[in-house]
């Protein structure tokens, strides 16, 4: 009888002590069609949500202005996670170019404004 009672509390102990289990990781989808060579792909103005990217992986970005409202320099939140590219990009007037270069796991947040007060952002998930 003692065996009995002590098996399911060994159990029971045993699976308190069990490591958590680690949460979800943030959804992302892969972002639209690259544009630029030895880019995994391109985000606009009319991207918004989370993409994935793989580190060692490059992202271009194109905000193109409506009106007379030029988009500002697109940052990086992160740029340990999410670095601005040093490669001369050249776009017609009225775009705002960049190019991301994914340096680390983790999540960075890209934004960007345009002169009427709107708002541009996404998030990044380097994995």
């Amino acid at each position: 009888m003692r065996l009995r009672v002590l098996a399911p509390l060994a159990l029971l102990l045993t699976a308190c002590g069990a490591p958590t289990a680690q949460p979800p990781a943030a959804a992302c989808q892969s972002p639209a069609e690259a544009v630029l060579p030895h880019t995994a792909g391109t985000l606009a103005e009319t991207d918004s949500g989370s993409f994935c990217l793989a580190p060692g992986q490059q992202l271009s970005v194109f905000l193109t202005a409506t009106g007379s409202a030029h988009w500002s320099a697109v940052s990086s939140s992160d740029p340990q996670v999410l670095a601005p590219a040093k490669a001369p990009l050249t776009a017609p007037i009225g775009v705002t170019p960049a190019l991301f270069g994914a340096t680390a796991a983790g999540t960075a947040r890209l934004t960007s404004q345009d002169g009427t007060g709107h708002d541009w952002a996404v998030t990044v998930v380097v994995r």
